[in-house]
């Protein structure tokens, strides 16, 4: 897609906390003009003419550290290049406002949210819509096909429908337009926010008194950790068979937790409709993990 606005001389920016879905889209298509980096920032000021795109992640899915004012702290800088966010985590626990953010494309699943797999967003800022290229095509987006000469001419539609090719996921926007109607109707004065914040704390601190427990991250509902001398797929399925579900392993975001010297480890994603009660009962199976492995 952006192709056409960046030379072979231009960088593109990624934070290194950033899912693999955010990092591959452009290491795989552009290669050396990526920089995969902790400190966007520190590289933006050292080649600042060079800069022309940055994409972070709004909210990291391993850590759950937000990047909201980085995006300020760049435009302070003097980049007017183009920023993407991957709202994907970011979206079920703070208000999104393109405008306020400041960004010129925004992306999130809707599952992340509650609505069906296999749906989301792209917001892409109007000026940046006749810029860049679609990545797939079909039927819908354009104006018109013309055969001239034996030779096929396309004129692309004007808007969101240009990246909309082909039949779309009717059953799935539906899905995802209900699940924005329950936020909309259910976190008035951010609630929904506030009772995961506590449900983090309160986590942080059971974990916290268990003895063989790694604890990396517990912020916004994550919470990062491993069992000391287990690996982190046997602790998960330990969990699953009294079951608990969390998820174990790179969490898709393999360059970080390298760089972080974690390694594979456990998640648990909290969210508004999980119970102190639940955190209590997922706490004293993790103080059995030992001794279900023979340690």
């Amino acid at each position: 897609g952006v192709r056409e606005v960046i030379s072979e001389k231009d960088k593109i920016l990624v934070s290194l906390d950033s899912h693999h879905s955010n990092i591959l889209p452009f290491t795989e298509r552009y290669s050396e003009q990526v920089v995969v980096t902790e400190d966007i920032l520190g590289e933006f000021k050292r080649d600042k003419e060079a800069v022309k795109i940055v994409a972070l992640t709004g909210l990291s899915n391993v850590s759950g550290e937000e990047q909201n004012e980085l995006v300020r702290e760049l435009r302070e800088s003097g980049y007017g290049g183009a920023i993407l966010v991957d709202a994907a985590q970011l979206v079920a626990h703070r208000r999104i406002d393109v405008k306020k953010m400041d960004v010129d494309f925004l992306v999130f699943s809707g599952h992340k949210m509650g609505a069906p797999m296999g749906v989301g967003i792209l917001y892409i800022r109007r000026e940046w819509m006749g810029k860049i290229a679609p990545l797939n095509y079909g039927g819908e987006m354009v104006e018109g096909v013309e055969y001239q000469n034996g030779a096929i001419k396309s004129e692309f539609a004007f808007g969101p429908q240009k990246f909309e090719g082909g039949t779309i996921n009717m059953g799935g926007v539906a899905g995802l337009s209900a699940a924005i109607d329950f936020w909309q109707d259910h976190n008035k004065d951010d609630k929904l926010f506030g009772v995961v914040e506590e449900l983090t704390s309160f986590l942080k601190e059971q974990i916290g008194k268990i003895e063989d427990a790694e604890m990396y991250y517990a912020k916004n509902g994550i919470v990062l950790l491993n069992i000391k001398g287990v690996h982190a797929h046997d602790t998960a399925q330990i969990l699953s068979n009294y079951g608990v579900m969390v998820r174990a392993g790179w969490h898709c975001a393999e360059p970080f937790l390298t760089e972080k010297k974690i390694g594979p480890a456990v998640r648990v994603s909290l969210m508004f409709y999980n119970t102190k009660n639940e955190l209590k009962y997922l706490t004293s199976i993790l103080k059995k993990v030992r001794s279900e492995m023979g340690l």
